[in-house]
C-alpha cells in the first residue's frame, strides 16, 4: 500500500485487494446476505479485484456448494462457544477481527454487524485500509415499524437492540456506508448518526442469467403442479409475524387458491390445518427458483418491514407480480404498475390484495419484468466498484472490463 497525505491507496502496479467480512460462507443458495456477498465477490473478481472473505465457514441455509473455498479465511463453527445470540455475535466479531491482517488489504468491506470487531481494530491504527460497511436492514427500523403499527415487540427485541449498538459503532468508524435501499440509508443516517454524504445506496440485485421467465404451463408441468389452479408463492416460514398474517389471509381466500411455501423447515400445524392447499416445497436451489416464480400467479411478501426484499426482484424478473404492504422499502422496489401495494397491515386487506391480483390475471406481468431490470447484477457491481475507486483515487485496475459479471 502507498500512503499519500495520510490516506492509504493501492499501488498502481497491482490489483486492488479487498477483504470481505460477513457472517457465514457466501453461496448462491445460502440466504439473502450470503447470496449478496457471493455474487458481489464473484463480480469483483471477474473485474480483476483480489478478494478474500472472513466468515464463519458454514452456509446459513442448506447449500453444500463452496465455490469460493479458496477465498475464505474461516472460523470453524465448532470453535464458537458463546451461549445466546448476542454473545455469539460478539464472539464472531472478535474472532473475525483476530483473523484480519490490515496490511494485506486496501479496502475492508464488512456487512451489517459482523464488522464490529474489525471496526474497533482499525480505529486503533494510524495507517489502515479503508473501511466500508453494507447495511442490509436496521434492527431499529423493524422495531420502529412494529411500534407504529401497534405490533407487539418480538421476543428477540433485546437482541435487535444489541445488534443495533454494534452496527452503530461500525457505521461511525466506516469511511463509507452502503445501504441496499433508500429506506435503509435513511435509517442509517437517523439511527446511527452518519452524515448523508457518507451514505450511498446500492440496491440489491438479481442475476438475469438465472432468473428468467418460463412459460407458466411449462413451469407447472416440470414441477408437477396443476395447470389451472391459482397458485401463490411464499418464500419463508410461519413462525414470525409475516407468516402468521399470511396464514390468517389464507383462511379468508377461496379454497381453490393454493400456496407454495419455500423454506427448509416444514410446519406441521399449517399442513394439518390447510391440507393440500399449502404445499411445503422445502429448500430450493437458486437455479430452480425461476421455475417456481414463473409457475405462480402472485408472490406473497407479507412483511411490514424489509431492508430490500431480494425475492421481490427475482420474482418480478420471472413475471410474478408481488403483493406487498405499502411501506418502505417494499414500496421503493414494487410500483403500483408492477405489483400490488396493500395500504392496511391486516390479514383482511392483504387477502383483498391477493384477490385483486388474481382477478387481474397477467395484466401486470410485463410491467413486473420491466421493473426488475432496474436491479440487475452487472450494473450494481459496477456501482460498488465505482465507490471503491472514489476511496482509492490512485488505484487503476488492470483493464478488467466493466459490465461483465
Amino acid at each position: 500500500m502507498l500512503t499519500i497525505d495520510g490516506m492509504v491507496t493501492a499501488s498502481l502496479h497491482r490489483p486492488l485487494r479487498v477483504c470481505m467480512v460477513t457472517g457465514y460462507r457466501p453461496t448462491l443458495s445460502g440466504g439473502g446476505m450470503e447470496k449478496h456477498v457471493y455474487e458481489l465477490v464473484g463480480g469483483l473478481r471477474r473485474r480483476g479485484i483480489e478478494v478474500e472473505i472472513i466468515c464463519e465457514d458454514r452456509s446459513f441455509l442448506p447449500d453444500a456448494a463452496n465455490e469460493l473455498a479458496h477465498c475464505i479465511i474461516g472460523v470453524e463453527p465448532d470453535s464458537l462457544h458463546a451461549t445466546g445470540w448476542t454473545a455469539l455475535y460478539r464472539e464472531k466479531a472478535r474472532r473475525f477481527a483476530d483473523l484480519l491482517d490490515p496490511r494485506r488489504y486496501d479496502i475492508v468491506h464488512c456487512h451489517s454487524h459482523y464488522g464490529y470487531g474489525v471496526a474497533q481494530k482499525l480505529a486503533a491504527l494510524r495507517d489502515r485500509p479503508k473501511l466500508i460497511n453494507t447495511f442490509h436492514l436496521t434492527p431499529l427500523g423493524q422495531l420502529e415499524r412494529f411500534a407504529q403499527l401497534g405490533v407487539p415487540e418480538p421476543e428477540g427485541a433485546p437482541i435487535d437492540r444489541a445488534v443495533a449498538s454494534m452496527e452503530r459503532r461500525v457505521a461511525q468508524e466506516s469511511d463509507l456506508c452502503l445501504a441496499v435501499s433508500q429506506a435503509v440509508g435513511q435509517e442509517v443516517e437517523r439511527f446511527y448518526g452518519v452524515p448523508s454524504d457518507r451514505i450511498h445506496v446500492v440496491h440489491n440485485w438479481f442475476d438475469p442469467t438465472i432468473f428468467q421467465l418460463w412459460h407458466r404451463s411449462e413451469a407447472r408441468r416440470l414441477l408437477g403442479l396443476e395447470p389451472d389452479v391459482p397458485y401463490l408463492l411464499y418464500v419463508g416460514h410461519f413462525n414470525l409475524q409475516r407468516g402468521r398474517l399470511l396464514a390468517k389471509a389464507m383462511r379468508l381466500l377461496p379454497h381453490t387458491v393454493k400456496l407454495l411455501v419455500i423454506h427448509p423447515e416444514r410446519d406441521e400445524s399449517i399442513e394439518a390445518e390447510f391440507g393440500d392447499r399449502v404445499q411445503m416445497v422445502g429448500h430450493v436451489a437458486a437455479d430452480r427458483m425461476a421455475l417456481y416464480y414463473s409457475a405462480a400467479n402472485l408472490q406473497c411478501f407479507p412483511t411490514v418491514y424489509a431492508g430490500f426484499g431480494l425475492v421481490l426482484v427475482e420474482g418480478m424478473a420471472c413475471g410474478c407480480p408481488p403483493v406487498v404492504f405499502d411501506f418502505p422499502a417494499m414500496n421503493e422496489i414494487v410500483t403500483p404498475t408492477s405489483g400490488y401495494l396493500v395500504d392496511m397491515a391486516t390479514a383482511e386487506a392483504y387477502a383483498a390484495g391477493i384477490v385483486r391480483g388474481l382477478e387481474d390475471g397477467d395484466r401486470k406481468r410485463d410491467a413486473a419484468i420491466e421493473r426488475s431490470a432496474v436491479f440487475t447484477l452487472p450494473g450494481q457491481i459496477d456501482r460498488v466498484l465505482d465507490l471503491y475507486r472514489q476511496l482509492m483515487p490512485v488505484y487503476t485496475d488492470r483493464g478488467a472490463p466493466c459490465g461483465t459479471l
